[in-house]
């Protein structure tokens, strides 16, 4: 039995050895070799990797430092919006509407009023209105028709009115209000 092979024993061969290694490798796909061979970014030199070495769009913005790409140009303006709607009242002192009451006497509307609240006629076209609450100086008023009246309307000195008002006066006739009416504001 010296001679013979023991029963169903193979010696080891180079052959056997080589073909067994280079089959870990095929099914392997290479990457025990590989993953021990790997380049990593400390073994490049700096300048060596152009832009001709990365594959065109494979780049994203988190790749890159915040500041490192620069913003893009301005696009155009766009088309004006909408109209927005009414503000809030304003925020005037007082403001009324003052027309004649069915006697013929001046009075405010109290619907469309806040602050004054009555008016008196010491002679025509002179009308005299009490501060309202909380004004007692004779400061300037923003007067204006309120539609139909035809006459020009100021403030005057106060004459008439004895100093506790206002005095306005019709500056183009010596009448009262002619069927219209007058908006009235301390600003």
């Amino acid at each position: 039995m010296l001679g013979q092979k023991a029963s169903g024993r193979k010696r080891l061969t180079y052959a056997n050895v080589t073909s067994t290694i280079a089959l870990m490798i095929a099914v392997s796909g290479g990457t025990a070799f590989a993953a021990s061979h790997l380049i990593t970014g400390k073994q490049i030199a700096k300048g060596t990797i152009t832009a001709a070495n990365i594959k065109s769009h494979s780049l994203l913005a988190s790749n890159f430092k915040k500041g490192q790409i620069p913003p893009g140009a301005t696009g155009a303006t766009g088309a004006t919006g909408a109209t927005g709607a009414t503000g809030a009242a304003g925020s005037a002192i007082a403001y009324g509407d003052l027309g004649l009451n069915g006697n013929g006497n001046p009075q405010f509307n109290a619907t469309l009023s806040t602050g004054f609240t009555s008016a008196s006629s010491p002679s025509p076209g002179i009308y005299c209105i009490p501060y309202p609450a909380g004004v007692s100086t004779n400061i300037p008023l923003a007067i204006s028709d309120n539609g139909n009246e035809t006459a020009q309307w100021n403030q005057v000195a106060n004459g008439q009115c004895g100093g506790s008002g206002y005095e306005i006066a019709n500056v183009t006739a010596a009448q009262g209000l002619s069927g219209g009416g007058l908006n009235i504001a301390i600003p």
